[in-house]
């Protein structure tokens, strides 16, 4: 059989050409992006936070205006910044003030816990490379007592990045307006930031309302059980409770760590984690899913990937924003024609890459 000959004509190859060039230049243009995001991630994460924040003063100054119909739009937006500013700076301030009481009374916990499998794993004669005591858990408490406090500093550096852009905001429209003079450009933009508030706004209400409940609730159950650094605890289950998949896990585990340091391995600490397990089951795979429904179209197995990503690059922050920032890429993906691909691959559906109206 004689070989087929290749019937394009040269203008067809040279564009077939042109248009793999563009191609491998684009894949390399993220991955150095990516590697300059993660080179920069101690000044891109608070500013990365501030500009999600500023999300939500609009969205917050939308509700304020609901209530206030007749206040003009600069009293609603100071509203909106100083309810956002108080939450961040007492954010700030409580792990200023409980984190070091909190740092001794988790290490305390951890040599209580290795105690504990010292005489756990001696009871079952298990050889010495299975022995619990021979995990050192201590930097790994290093780590998530590092990533705290980097949370406050970020904190306070947020509420600076967030003033900046409010004051940045009124030449907004003049600059998309320069950077898309043409009606169809000024729409696309208009569209990708459309699809990137929804889906910002949409997760970061469901999140922090779940944060909400589940701290509401552990902070009940740890003072009925008389645990210290109730406050902080509830805080650090809200931040948690924005972790997909593993948060809830770790929320569980470190009120029952301080638990068994201080109660002994009996029937409270028992009681304490069942109490603690019931709620997460309770909020996180029943009452959740329900509100959820079908809003946050993202394939679960892409947000355990995306989690493991945005940690690489941002540390605890990344894991924090982790199912958000891959919500802002999806977003952007569907109405960017050579990225709609990713959309489709990125959703769970695959309707992500559907026009908006």
């Amino acid at each position: 059989m004689a070989d087929s000959a290749d019937t394009r004509t040269p203008a067809e190859k040279e564009a077939r050409m042109m248009a793999t060039l563009t191609n491998s230049v684009f894949i390399l243009t993220v991955l150095a992006c990516v590697g300059v995001a993660h080179w920069l991630a101690e000044l891109l994460t608070p500013l990365m936070v501030a500009v999600f924040a500023l999300i939500l003063i609009d969205s917050l100054a939308l509700q304020v205006g609901r209530l206030l119909p007749n206040s003009a739009d600069w009293a609603r937006v100071g509203i909106a910044f100083a309810v956002i500013s108080l939450v961040l700076v007492g954010a700030g301030a409580l792990v200023v003030h409980s984190a070091p009481r909190f740092a001794s009374s988790i290490l305390d916990a951890v040599s209580q816990a290795q105690g504990i499998g010292y005489q756990v794993s001696s009871n079952l004669n298990l050889p010495n490379g299975a022995r619990f005591e021979t995990l050192d858990l201590k930097p790994y408490v290093s780590g998530m007592l590092l990533g705290i406090r980097q949370l406050a500093t970020n904190l306070l550096l947020v509420v600076i990045y967030l003033g900046f852009l409010l004051a940045s905001r009124r030449t907004f429209d003049h600059k998309v307006g320069r950077l898309f003079p043409t009606n169809k450009g000024r729409e696309h933009a208009e569209r990708v930031f459309r699809r990137v508030r929804t889906g910002a706004e949409s997760y970061i209400a469901l999140q922090a309302f779940k944060g909400v409940l589940l701290g509401g609730v552990f902070f009940v159950v740890m003072k009925v059980f008389g645990l210290d650094n109730s406050v902080f605890l509830a805080f650090l289950v809200f931040l948690a409770s924005f972790i997909p998949i593993l948060g809830p896990a770790a929320a569980v585990v470190t009120p029952v760590l301080l638990g068994l340091a201080e109660f002994g391995f009996g029937w409270r600490s028992v009681l304490l984690f069942v109490a603690l397990e019931a709620a997460v089951i309770a909020i996180d795979s029943v009452l959740l899913p329900r509100l959820q429904g079908e809003r946050l179209d993202v394939d679960p197995v892409v947000v355990l990937v995306s989690l493991t990503f945005w940690s690489m690059i941002f540390g605890i922050i990344g894991a924090i924003f982790s199912t958000i920032l891959t919500v802002v890429v999806i977003a952007i993906a569907s109405e960017t024609p050579r990225l709609r691909w990713l959309a489709i691959v990125l959703s769970k559906r695959g309707e992500a890459a559907a026009p908006t109206a």
